[in-house]
């Protein structure tokens, strides 16, 4: 009988064992996931600010720095360059380059839509995965501002949100803050 009894222990303390070995490998391979899901989303962010910080440098170039921008609020910006980002090239008739959030629902959450001339840019004129856009406005004395002629500097604040791996954790949420300065302007003697 104690035969019995030590083999139904053995069976029961194994199966603990080999269960407890199935949940630790479980949990590893979803760290793991998760892991490479915030990498290739903080890529993803990284990648969008260089991208955003490039086409706002291009602001003004050949317009006066009181003409340069023509639309400016907390959730886009409009201004003018006679640069072609497209052609990468000088033009002789001037362009408009606007970034706001698209409103329109996708797979992929929000979009951030950069166009020029109404068209979206082809190499990043949509950002995706953002949930969240405010622009704020500076002069060139570095204080804030909300008059568009005054405007020499937009810092963006930008939110991520992208759904997790399918285990049930929490949604992916990066937020980041990025300044950029209408360097033309600056050059113009603002």
């Amino acid at each position: 009988m104690s035969i019995i009894l030590d083999i139904i222990g053995s069976v029961i303390i194994g199966s603990l064992l080999l269960l407890m070995l199935i949940t630790f490998q479980y949990r590893m391979q979803e760290s793991g996931d998760r892991y490479l899901f915030m990498k290739e989303m903080t890529a993803h962010i990284d990648q969008a600010a260089v991208k955003l910080n490039k086409v706002i440098a291009l602001a003004g170039v050949g317009f006066l720095p009181d003409n340069t921008v023509v639309y400016a609020t907390t959730d886009s910006l409009v201004f003018n360059t006679y640069w072609n980002y497209e052609t990468d090239s000088m033009q002789l008739i001037p362009v408009t380059i606007s970034i706001k959030l698209s409103t329109l629902p996708s797979p992929l959450g929000k979009t951030l839509v950069i166009r020029q001339n109404g068209v979206p840019l082809e190499d990043l004129g949509y950002i995706f995965w953002v949930h969240g856009l405010t622009f704020k406005y500076y002069d060139k004395f570095d204080a804030l501002t909300t008059e568009k002629e005054k405007v020499r500097a937009a810092e963006l604040w930008l939110s991520f949100s992208r759904t997790s791996t399918p285990t049930g954790a929490p949604d992916l949420v990066n937020r980041i803050q990025v300044k950029c300065f209408l360097m033309n302007t600056y050059m113009q003697g603002a």
